[in-house]
């Protein structure tokens, strides 16, 4: 039996051949993943039928730890998402769905960028502070964007309209930007970009937007301040 596995990072692991070199690796792992499943109490439960299939302990161990964890070296945790003085990623949005007919204009913009769901509360409750924030902010030199990772469209107009939420907004369903491109695990997060599309501050969690917040965030670092030379919040 040959089984095929691969990570997000394109690697293909061949489980009836494995090479000397992840070996070592694989038996520290499948310890690891035996000890996990023994407390689940799910050997037992399944060891017919593993044996029926002529599959030895060892192997169904690491099969079910591939499953769960994936091949060794293709955590997550190893992958490096962008942060603060790396690109974000702006192209991408003309592969998502923009919900309504804002024209964004986003060129020589400081962004401030917020990924966000119907379903998370404390998205829900930041949305009318985003709002109020995107009418106080000088459109010559700021933007605000929402980015909706819910699945059903319909669900996220009727919401941007029960709420008057009228600053520009996206829809990344299959989360192409928000987990496979930023690696965003939780919501609400938020982007500040600059003019030149570098990311200036990379915020999780909720915020109480307004006026003084985003002033004080831009002003945090030499390199927004540079970025606000010629543009100006209103008040």
């Amino acid at each position: 039996m040959l089984l095929r596995l691969s990570c997000r990072h394109g690697a293909i692991l061949p489980g009836a051949r494995l090479t000397e070199r992840y070996r070592d690796a694989n038996a520290a792992f499948g310890i690891r993943i035996a000890n996990k499943i023994r407390i689940m109490g799910i050997i037992n439960s399944r060891r017919k039928i593993f044996q029926a299939n002529g599959i030895r302990s060892i192997s169904v161990i690491l099969l079910i730890g591939f499953a769960l964890y994936g091949p060794p070296g293709c955590s997550d945790r190893g992958q490096a998402y962008p942060g603060a003085g790396e690109s974000f990623p702006l192209p991408a949005l003309a592969k998502i769905q923009r919900l309504g007919d804002q024209e964004t204009g986003l060129n020589d913009k400081i962004l401030l960028i917020n990924f966000w769901a119907t379903w998370c509360t404390p998205c829900r409750k930041e949305m009318p502070d985003l709002q109020k924030l995107s009418e106080t902010l000088d459109r010559e030199k700021f933007a605000v964007i929402g980015i909706s990772v819910d699945e059903d469209s319909n669900l996220v107009r009727e919401f941007l309209l029960e709420y008057g939420i009228r600053f520009a907004n996206y829809r990344d369903g299959e989360q192409l930007l928000a987990s496979q491109m930023l690696g965003i695990r939780a919501f609400p997060e938020t982007f500040i970009v600059g003019p030149d599309g570098s990311i200036l501050k990379r915020l999780s969690g909720e915020r109480a937007w307004n006026e003084s917040t985003f002033k004080a965030l831009l002003n945090d670092r030499q390199a927004a301040a540079t970025a606000l030379v010629g543009g100006r919040v209103k008040g």
